[in-house]
């Protein structure tokens, strides 16, 4: 196999999506059960002797190590509800969850590093020690953590049916529409109006919808330029980015922000989406009919 060929397969694996911590349900459950199960497990197992170790720090000497648990949690809400949302990263894909894993796990044994350390031990060797100490216990909560929010959300996906179709499917109604993948595949059929807006991810779009007023989300191998030249047909959806198009019967609120529009949408608070300058005017004359 070529390197070329293996370099390909790589950059595709890291742009697969990955669809875990994009709500806030999910988020706060990584936090809860990381910060619960790395303090229980310090407070019961004393891993490494951790209970007797000595600390040059005032902060560190008044904590009791298992209080870690406590601050890693706090460490992730800040990660998961502050920054990311700086960084516009409100879904992720493999490699980007990957760079943020390791952003979380760096900023974890910091804290731990200025918190816990003992100023008698050289400076490398004493945070090598506590960021392999960081990421032996932290990696175990995280990964469970991410595996039963995927676990979850394999269930919740309706089973797909082998058998063939012996009967010719009826027209869809004008107000749905069939969402296909680049192979043509239908993937998707609902009602436009429970559409809120579609995202491109690399290779993938995302389309974010309401089902039982609970917002779902579905990746389909295809690309935005095609889809919002199939839809024009449809004037409530609206191309306001190179990256999204919204739904504008579901827009909950529209900001004026360092000269652009910041969107909100309905059932979506925690993902922003801004007008670019190039769809800014024919955004504005929309809102304002």
């Amino acid at each position: 196999m070529s390197s070329k060929k293996i370099q390909y397969i790589i950059k595709d694996f890291l742009a697969q999506p990955l669809p875990i911590l994009d709500t806030f349900r999910e988020k706060l459950f990584l936090i809860v059960f990381c910060g619960t199960f790395a303090t229980f497990f310090l407070f019961y197992y004393n891993p490494m002797n951790a209970n007797h170790w000595q600390h040059d720090s005032p902060i560190g000497s008044f904590l009791t190590v298992w209080s870690a648990g406590i601050l890693g949690a706090i460490v992730l809400a800040i990660s998961q509800f502050l920054l990311r949302p700086k960084f516009n990263l409100m879904t992720f894909n493999v490699g980007q969850f990957s760079l943020w894993l390791i952003l979380e796990f760096w900023l974890l044994s910091l804290l731990f590093f200025f918190l816990f350390r003992e100023k008698k031990v050289p400076l490398f060797e004493e945070y090598f020690f506590v960021l392999q100490s960081t990421v032996s216990i932290a990696i175990i909560p995280y990964a469970l953590a991410c595996l039963l929010l995927a676990v979850r959300k394999l269930s919740r996906q309706p089973p797909t049916s082998t058998l063939p179709i012996v009967q010719q499917v009826p027209p869809a109604p004008l107000a749905q529409y069939s969402f296909k993948d680049e192979n043509g595949k239908i993937m998707l059929a609902i009602n436009l109006k429970q559409l809120l807006c579609l995202k491109s991810e690399s290779n993938y779009i995302a389309i974010f919808f309401l089902q039982n007023e609970k917002v779902e989300k579905k990746l389909i191998r295809s690309n935005l330029k095609k889809l919002s030249n199939e839809l024009k047909v449809f004037p409530n959806l609206l191309r306001v980015h190179r990256s999204y198009m919204v739904n504008l019967e579901n827009i909950a609120s529209v900001q004026r922000k360092k000269g652009s529009y910041q969107i909100e949408l309905n059932k979506l608070p925690d993902m922003p989406l801004t007008v670019s300058e190039k769809y800014k005017q024919f955004f504005e004359a929309q809102i304002a009919n």
